[in-house]
């Protein structure tokens, strides 16, 4: 009879680095601390940052030019419903925030369709849905719960259904460029919202409204469609999720919870602004669109940034201190067309350096607080309550990001 050595029992290691190291790259690269297995060694060796990864960018950069950028664009149809005397401000804004807000709101759902049919065939029928939303919208502008239905329910089911995907699978392709990969995505959005803010304008003074939101309808099947087909994820990119017991973590979920509640603000509250101050909604149309292209320059200058000299949780930082700054100081007293160009491109670069989709309940309150101080025929000063707001919460939020910051690493000039 033969004796056995007793088996020994290992005792997991822990990584005291592992939070760290996960909440700088909390959006994508959850849990990387963790043993994977050899299937995701081998993809981490062999497949981060190849060539196959960025006609994957280019697709979630298209869909996030057609999606956000009608959702940043919505501040335009808003203005000419307002000047239809169709409801209030609030109503309208929460019509433009129901569709945005979708996206957190099936989040959870979202997911488990992703699970089942995979990136892409989610992602098609999003697109679907969303120039459906759009384009039935086109005959629903007489009616609030029409629009409601159509502008508010249907595109942002759609929206839901891409934002996941077009978000997520371009990331998993990198690890030294993620960065920059996830700038160029979101600086679609940027571009996209600068481009449909000019040309809806310019639809509306040609078609009208109905006819111009059905031209966007069709517009998002024809380039949402297509870039479907490319979100393909790679192989051995899951993660495991181990963060809710961190504090960290906790603080900059709450962050983000505060954050987005003034995010929508100055894209949906703008062309309202500018009009009640006297100046065309053509003017308002080209200060939008100056505000979305800084937006979009934000987004691919601060992930560059991020990856090479800051730190995701510094940038983060940076982008809530600018747009709430920028917010108090600049916007209450723009009246002229010099300072709201100026406070439209500082506060859209910091806006692109901090995106967030979601925006549950922002510009309705923004909305309400606009009605409740006379509404847009009152002036400048029923907007400053709005205004003030957006600035606060924002700044608020940077305040809990630094406290994490700090715990992370004390010293004031660290790359975090």
């Amino acid at each position: 009879m033969s004796l056995r050595p007793p088996a020994i029992i290992r005792r997991p290691s822990s990584n005291a680095n592992g939070i760290s190291h996960e909440l700088s790259r909390v959006s994508s690269d959850i849990g990387r601390n963790e043993r994977p297995d050899s299937r995701d060694q081998d993809f981490q060796s062999n497949e981060w940052d190849k060539k196959e990864g960025w006609p994957v960018v280019a697709a979630g950069s298209a869909i996030f030019f057609v999606y956000l950028g009608l959702v940043y664009s919505y501040g335009i149809v808003q203005l000419h419903l307002a000047d239809a005397h169709l409801a209030s401000a609030s109503t309208l804004s929460f019509i433009g925030s129901l569709g945005a807000a979708m996206s957190p709101l099936m989040g959870m759902i979202v997911a488990r369709i992703i699970k089942r049919i995979g990136y892409r065939a989610t992602a098609f029928i999003g697109s679907i849905f969303l120039g459906l939303g759009e384009f039935t919208a086109g005959w629903s502008t007489q009616s609030v719960p029409a629009m409601f239905a159509t502008q508010g329910v249907l595109f942002g089911t759609g929206a839901a259904m891409l934002f996941l995907p077009a978000a997520t699978v371009p990331s998993l392709w990198f690890k030294k460029k993620r960065g920059l990969a996830t700038g160029l995505v979101y600086g679609g959005a940027g571009l996209g919202s600068a481009v449909i803010a000019i040309s809806l304008e310019e639809l509306i003074s040609v078609t009208g409204l109905e006819g111009a939101l059905k031209i966007l309808g069709g517009m998002a099947w024809g380039i949402c469609i297509p870039a479907s087909y490319f979100l393909k994820a790679p192989a051995g990119s899951a993660r495991a999720v181990r963060l809710l017991r961190s504090l960290r973590f906790i603080l900059m979920l709450l962050m983000g919870a505060i954050a987005t509640f003034p995010l929508f603000v100055p894209p949906f509250l703008l062309p309202l602004y500018i009009s009640s101050i006297g100046f065309s909604s053509r003017v308002a149309a080209s200060i939008l669109a100056a505000w979305n292209f800084a937006s979009a320059l934000g987004r691919i200058g601060m992930g560059f940034g991020a990856d090479i000299f800051l730190g995701p949780v510094n940038s983060m930082i940076l982008s809530l201190t600018v747009i709430g700054v920028s917010a108090m100081a600049l916007w209450p007293f723009a009246s002229s067309l010099g300072l709201l160009i100026f406070f439209a491109i500082i506060n859209g670069m910091g806006s692109g350096g901090f995106f967030s989709l979601m925006p549950v309940v922002g510009s309705p309150i923004a909305g309400y607080l606009l009605d409740a101080y006379g509404g847009t025929d009152a002036g400048l000063a029923a907007f400053r309550p709005a205004i003030f707001y957006a600035g606060s919460l924002t700044l608020a939020s940077a305040g809990l990001l630094l406290s994490v910051r700090l715990m992370v690493n004390r010293k004031i000039f660290a790359r975090v």
